[in-house]
């Protein structure tokens, strides 16, 4: 339903992750044909595909599409040549529509956070996480796992909507770019690269990062 638009915008969807595993599931096979009903450039997916294509050069490259939806991200990076294609995500519904793209080479599905993912460490040359950072979705506290199944100079691309880290609890206020440097600090990654994108998620503004994995 593209009212389910109206209300990722409005962070009205469930805040814990059994409800948003359901409102994942319920909206997956009509997610793609309500982005295009409402005009919404799938911006963000391309943008972190880009960036990871002109960083990570060998397209025999092992790449983790974490939050991986309906696959959104894994087409653009098949554009880009890449071919060894991992993804997890939390919606089962979603997950199908993923598979039946014929992109990935395997799909897990599992919850984002601070529980040990069934990944074995130093997996990925290069990681994406993409329109996946916001209340009642994941937050900074998945990222040490995100570290751990990157390789040692391997990238980690995320964005985040610019309404989300000026209103949700956890980013506003510095806090998120905080806990990132507190990563840094403890010698676990470096900032690559940061950019402010106009309508990066759902049209609007938002921030892409690069890390790269020490």
């Amino acid at each position: 339903m593209a009212d389910n638009i109206r209300i990722c915008k409005e962070g009205k969807y469930p805040q814990t992750v059994e409800g948003i595993k359901q409102f994942y599931d319920e909206w997956a096979p009509t997610y793609h044909k309500d982005l295009a009903h409402k005009g919404y450039r799938p911006k963000a997916p391309r943008w972190s595909a880009e960036t990871i294509a002109k960083l990570v050069l060998n397209k025999d490259a092992e790449i983790m599409d974490m939050a991986c939806g309906t696959g959104l991200v894994a087409q653009e990076l098949r554009q880009h040549g890449f071919k060894n294609i991992d993804g997890v995500d939390i919606s089962t519904e979603s997950l199908k529509i993923s598979k039946e793209t014929g992109i990935y080479r395997r799909l897990i599905c599992d919850r984002i956070g601070t529980n040990k993912l069934d990944i074995k460490d130093d997996t990925y040359d290069g990681l994406i996480l993409s329109s996946a950072l916001a209340q009642g979705h994941l937050n900074q506290e998945c990222f040490p796992e995100l570290i751990r199944i990157v390789k040692p100079g391997g990238l980690i691309v995320f964005n985040v909507r610019s309404k989300t880290m000026d209103t949700y609890e956890k980013f506003k206020d510095g806090k998120f770019d905080t806990d990132l440097q507190e990563l840094v600090r403890k010698g676990l990654w470096v900032k690559e690269t940061y950019e402010l994108i106009p309508e990066l998620i759902l049209n609007e503004p938002g921030h892409q990062y690069v890390y790269k994995v020490v």
